[in-house]
């Protein structure tokens, strides 16, 4: 009888432990931790405005995830993200950061385009070509208003009243 009981302890044993190790590793997965430190460099982008872009969001070429961005901050009146590049990437540099939302008020992420100079973005450099978030607020505040241009082109330099273009409705 005795020989039972241990037969049963040594499986409900091993079932507890193969739990608590799927347990583990479900908790390490879900919460993005790596064990393995993956082969990154990082460069750096400037942009006017980074709308919602946080620290760990995706950057995306072509669709599929290369790196994720390591930090936002100010930098002489701008706002600058390091990006955190797979090292096998190898970005030309005249590459285009430029900052999405996947759909139309989903996360934010940083697209890149790759450009055609023969000479790569090296660790630690600038990426020289940035295009900023989209402010949804503006560009809807343009259409109601019917105003095209942003307020900046609305006057003219040589001060004179500046002509406004209005949007036509082809449904109208």
């Amino acid at each position: 009888m005795p020989t039972t009981t241990t037969k049963t302890e040594i499986l409900v044993g091993a079932f507890v432990m193969l739990g608590i190790a799927a347990l583990g590793y479900l908790s390490i997965s879900i919460g993005g931790v790596q064990l393995v430190a993956p082969d990154r460099y990082v460069v750096k982008a400037r942009f006017a405005s980074v709308g919602d872009l946080k620290q760990g969001a995706p950057i995306r070429l072509a669709g599929v995830k290369v790196g994720q961005v390591a930090a936002v901050r100010l930098k002489d009146y701008s706002a600058e993200a390091e990006l955190s590049l797979a090292r096998s990437l190898v970005l030309p540099k005249d590459s285009v950061a430029s900052i999405r939302t996947e759909g139309l008020l989903g996360n934010t992420y940083v697209s890149l385009t790759p450009g055609g100079s023969l000479e790569n973005l090296r660790d630690g450099a600038l990426v020289s070509r940035t295009e900023p978030a989209i402010d949804l607020s503006d560009l809807l505040a343009r259409y109601a208003f019917g105003q095209r241009s942003t307020p900046d082109e609305a006057t003219p330099s040589g001060g004179g009243a500046a002509k406004e273009e209005v949007f036509s409705d082809p449904l109208r």
